[in-house]
């Protein structure tokens, strides 16, 4: 199976060459690999921030089931939870909630609610849904500090740790289609020359 990273692409540039003593436009094809259009820099930024507000419900909304759960064992029991939380409250978000909540979101629509409504995918490097342990390393992995800066470059680092890539839904039908095309190539070259026959 292909990746996205190495489909090929012919293209056609202009080039002067000498032909006969004389100075000529030539037009050469030649082959690259196709750019792959990451959801890259302020976009990521404007994903993380949104995905804070959500994270913010999703992190209330844990609070008060816990709440409940504690306050139906008794006034003493919901009392110790209350100065639990309070004295964990930020590693309970950072290194319990956020994981699990990338992780829900991820692993069952592809997509942060962020991405999902900014229509951006996360996909694996042959363009397909990522694993289970994919997106459980990309979960993780967003409890390393400073994290949600290096999204600023190509990929973020929960990218590379989980061989994932986050680009636009429109983008990523063009690259199958571009991979489909390449396979159908591929296919063509291999079968054996029936012309004789």
């Amino acid at each position: 199976m292909q990746k996205i990273t190495e489909i090929k692409e012919q293209y056609t540039t202009q080039r002067y060459e000498k032909v006969n003593g004389e100075r000529v436009k030539i037009d050469k094809v030649l082959t690259r690999y196709k750019e792959v259009k990451y959801v890259t820099g302020w976009p990521r930024l404007g994903h993380f921030l949104l995905d804070r507000l959500f994270f913010t419900a999703f992190a209330f909304l844990f609070y008060v089931f816990v709440g409940l759960i504690f306050g139906f064992l008794g006034q003493n029991s919901l009392q110790a939870a209350i100065q639990f939380v309070d004295s964990y409250e930020l590693y309970i978000n950072y290194f319990l909630l956020q994981p699990i909540f990338y992780f829900v979101f991820e692993f069952a629509l592809q997509a942060s609610p962020a991405k999902l409504i900014l229509k951006r995918i996360v996909v694996d490097e042959y363009g397909n849904k990522p694993t289970m342990k994919q997106f459980f390393i990309r979960s993780i992995s967003r409890a390393i500090p400073f994290e949600p800066l290096s999204c600023f470059g190509t990929l973020g680092w929960h990218d590379t740790a989980s061989d994932t890539f986050v680009i636009r839904k429109k983008d990523l039908e063009e690259l199958k289609l571009s991979l489909q095309i390449a396979q159908f190539d591929m296919n063509l070259k291999s079968e054996p020359n029936n012309a004789g026959s």
